[in-house]
């Protein structure tokens, strides 16, 4: 993925957060793209941008949810608390607890990215801490 591709998921994240009133900016760091703060908590965010749906069937949208450019490492709660997996082409973000990512990888199917898919998994994701 190229970074044009990567940026664009994290805008598109941030601006998703700010339309429903929580507090956002991009802030790059390591392990954590976003900051947010919600429920008087403040959440890392990792974000993650497919910007295509996989070759294999074309229903699915993959996820590299890892760390590392030549060592992949598991995202892990120690870097980031929620990661944002955006499914570019349909300007969609689903969100997860980083507890629930338990692989390298993260395939979503397209179907789940509707309508308020992004305050409903927002809020579930919020109710692991």
């Amino acid at each position: 993925m190229n970074i044009t591709v990567g940026q664009a998921g994290e805008h598109l994240a941030a601006a998703v957060l700010i339309e429903m009133g929580i507090q956002t900016m991009v802030s790059p760091t390591k392990g954590a793209d976003l900051l947010a703060f919600d429920a008087g908590e403040f959440w890392r965010v990792e974000v993650k941008t497919a910007n295509k749906l996989e070759r294999v069937d074309r229903t699915l949208f993959h996820f590299a949810t890892t760390r590392g450019s030549r060592v992949k490492t598991k995202i892990t709660s120690e870097t980031c608390d929620i990661v944002a997996c955006v499914a570019l082409p349909l300007r969609k973000v689903i969100f997860r607890n980083t507890a629930t990512i338990t692989g390298k990888s993260t395939r979503l199917s397209k179907n789940r990215f509707i309508d308020g898919c992004e305050r409903k998994t927002w809020e579930e994701a919020i109710k692991w801490k």
